[in-house]
C-alpha cells in the first residue's frame, strides 16, 4: 500500500448545465463511445441527450451513463457517435481542506430454521460524506441545499488515480467559527443514486 499525503486530494463540485452540441466520441470496443472532451463528461440527468451516427439519429437502443458520458450500444459496429445535450461543467472546490467520504452496503439477514448462524446477502449501496472549507463568498453550496438539488461530487485522491464520482445531495450547511480561527463552512451529503469510480 502507498502512502498518500492529505493534500494530493481535490475535490470537484458541479455547476449549471450547459448546453453543446454535436460533441465527439471516442471508442475502444466499437460498443461503449465515450464523449471525447473530458469537461464535458458529466451529463445532465434531467436532459436526455440526442445521439447522432453519421449525422443522423442513431435507431439503436443504447443506455446512457450520466457520470461518464458513455453511450454503450448492444453490439459492436462501425458508428461515428457524436452528442448533443447538456453537460455539467465540474469545478475545483478552490476553499476546501477536509474531507471524507464512505461507502456503504446493507447486509441484508436471511436466518432460516435449524440454521446456527445467521446468512446475510448483499443489499443496496449509498454513500455519504463531509466537505469543510474556509467559508467564502461563494454561495453553490447554499444554493444548492436551500433549493434541494442534486449535484455530482468528484474526488481524486491523487493525480495519477481516476476520480470517484458520486451522485449527492446536501443534508446540511453548517458555520463554524471560533474567535481564534478561520471562520469555516462543513457541509454534509448523501448519494441519491449510483456513483462511479473512473480509471479502474
Amino acid at each position: 500500500m502507498t502512502e498518500r499525503a492529505g493534500y494530493d486530494c481535490a475535490i470537484k463540485i458541479s455547476g449549471t448545465e450547459t448546453s453543446m452540441t454535436g460533441e465527439a466520441t471516442t471508442t475502444a470496443d466499437t460498443i461503449s463511445y465515450q464523449i471525447t472532451n473530458t469537461v464535458k463528461q458529466v451529463l445532465d440527468r434531467d436532459t436526455a441527450p440526442t445521439v447522432l451516427d453519421g449525422g443522423s439519429a442513431t435507431a439503436e437502443d443504447y443506455t446512457v451513463n450520466y457520470l461518464n458520458g458513455t453511450i454503450t450500444f448492444g453490439g459492436a459496429d462501425t458508428r461515428v457517435i457524436t452528442i448533443t445535450g447538456k453537460y455539467l461543467p465540474m469545478t475545483t472546490a478552490a476553499y476546501a481542506h477536509t474531507m471524507s467520504d464512505s461507502r456503504v452496503c446493507n447486509l441484508l439477514d436471511v436466518p432460516k430454521f435449524q440454521e446456527t448462524h445467521i446468512d446475510r446477502v448483499a443489499g443496496m449501496k449509498s454513500a455519504s460524506g463531509t466537505l469543510s472549507q474556509w467559508d467564502v463568498t461563494d454561495e453553490t453550496y447554499k444554493d444548492a441545499l436551500e433549493a434541494g438539488n442534486p449535484i455530482v461530487i468528484e474526488i481524486l485522491s491523487k493525480s495519477t488515480d481516476g476520480p470517484d464520482r458520486f451522485w449527492a445531495l446536501l443534508d446540511s450547511d453548517e458555520l463554524q467559527a471560533a474567535v481564534d480561527g478561520m471562520q469555516d463552512e462543513v457541509i454534509s451529503w448523501v448519494s441519491y443514486d449510483q456513483w462511479l469510480r473512473l480509471g479502474v
